[in-house]
């Protein structure tokens, strides 16, 4: 245990004490915030629905009052009995009720019995959240040409509470962050071991009577922290743009301080497998720059795996949470999105560390092995 402490201390006073890497770790999170900030107005224009076809259902609509003109919306001709569950689930975007005597009771202009108008639509959908501004903003445009006449407008939004922002944070956050975990992976990992090959001072340590386990375990251990920091700076820098990219308010507030602590087990757990696997990738490399080349195709896979893992459904079957990469992804979707699966949690968990566990062992075995460590 001593000798494990004096690896990991000698691996995180390298890159500690070193002002040029400290810069290095934390730049992204500053480049992020600025960057995501800038085409923040892009994202808007990508969310505008421009494109879409709105399902409407508008039930005592008013002559002079169709507003929705044009092959963009489809209104239905009668209103379905289950009209709310439809809404929910994304079926049909807004359902707008006038009062019967609307008109009539515009005409009289009695404020104890105003005219009314009933919208129902979801916050969680962005559809209906476009469709309903489109109309509600045309009805109060006409609406205030009658000054004098009072009308009364009720909403009923079918969201749940935050489900908006839980909708864009699961639909972003799993693909940067794996992103940015990896980055931060693959900024310190080759350094730390195909680095010290290049400068010979591996050779020194490993005749050390420190086992090689040890060396092992304590060079995954320090390099996990290290890439930690630039994953935490990348983190934070997404969560400060993210109201700007999103082109809305988002609530942090929304999670519970426990799916904090189960992201951040998710967090430690990939971060511990992305070390593993480079420091594996940096021990077979000659050099920082063929370890370097060797993690930039493991990139790739990194990102393609995570946008399979976001445009598609969630898993049904419990054992693809024990495919690394792909399982973090799914279980950060799930967290993201308000919701907890126990299972697929657990075997996220225990996925990883055991493939961490594995590469460990491997690891060791090269480190045993002269004809990796130093093949010409």
């Amino acid at each position: 245990m001593k000798n494990l402490w004096t690896i990991i201390k000698k691996e995180l006073r390298r890159f500690y004490t070193d002002p040029k890497m400290l810069f290095a770790l934390l730049m992204p999170g500053l480049i992020i915030f600025i960057l995501y900030s800038l085409i923040g107005d892009y994202f808007a224009n990508v969310t505008s629905g421009e494109n879409e076809t709105y399902v409407v259902r508008i039930e005592n609509e008013p002559e002079g009052y169709n507003f929705l003109v044009g092959e963009n919306y489809k209104l239905l001709d009668e209103t379905p009995s289950d009209i709310k569950t439809l809404i929910e689930n994304d079926k049909v975007d807004l359902y707008v009720v006038y009062a019967p005597d609307f008109l009539d009771k515009l005409a009289l202009n009695d404020p104890r019995d105003p005219a009314v108008v009933n919208f129902y639509y979801s916050a969680s959908s962005i559809k209906s959240m476009n469709v309903y501004q489109m109309y509600s903003t045309i009805l109060d445009q006409m609406l205030d040409t009658y000054v004098s006449r009072p009308f009364q407008i009720n909403v009923e939004d079918y969201s749940t509470s935050g489900s908006i922002s839980m909708t864009i944070m699961a639909s972003m956050m799993p693909f940067l962050l794996m992103s940015f975990l990896f980055s931060g992976a693959m900024a310190v990992a080759p350094e730390s071991i195909a680095g010290e090959k290049e400068r010979g001072t591996i050779a020194s340590l490993l005749i050390t009577p420190i086992k090689r386990s040890s060396i092992a375990i304590g060079k995954v251990i320090a390099l996990s922290l290290v890439a930690l920091l630039s994953a935490t700076s990348s983190f934070l820098g997404i969560m400060f743009s993210m109201p700007k990219l999103a082109g809305t308010h988002i609530d942090f507030s929304i999670y519970s301080f426990g799916t904090y602590v189960l992201l951040f087990l998710v967090i430690i757990s990939t971060i511990l497998l992305f070390i593993m696997i480079i420091s594996t990738l940096s021990a077979y490399a000659k050099s920082i720059k063929e370890a370097n080349s060797l993690s930039a195709i493991l990139m790739i896979v990194i990102m393609a795996a995570g946008v399979i893992g976001l445009i598609g459904p969630l898993p049904s079957n419990n054992a693809a949470y024990l495919v690394p990469i792909l399982n973090s992804v799914n279980i950060l979707r799930v967290l993201f999105g308000g919701k907890f699966m126990l299972v697929p949690f657990v075997l996220t968990i225990v996925g990883n560390l055991a493939f961490t566990a594995l590469g460990v062992f491997l690891l060791t075995r090269m480190f045993n092995s002269e004809r990796f460590m130093f093949r010409h």
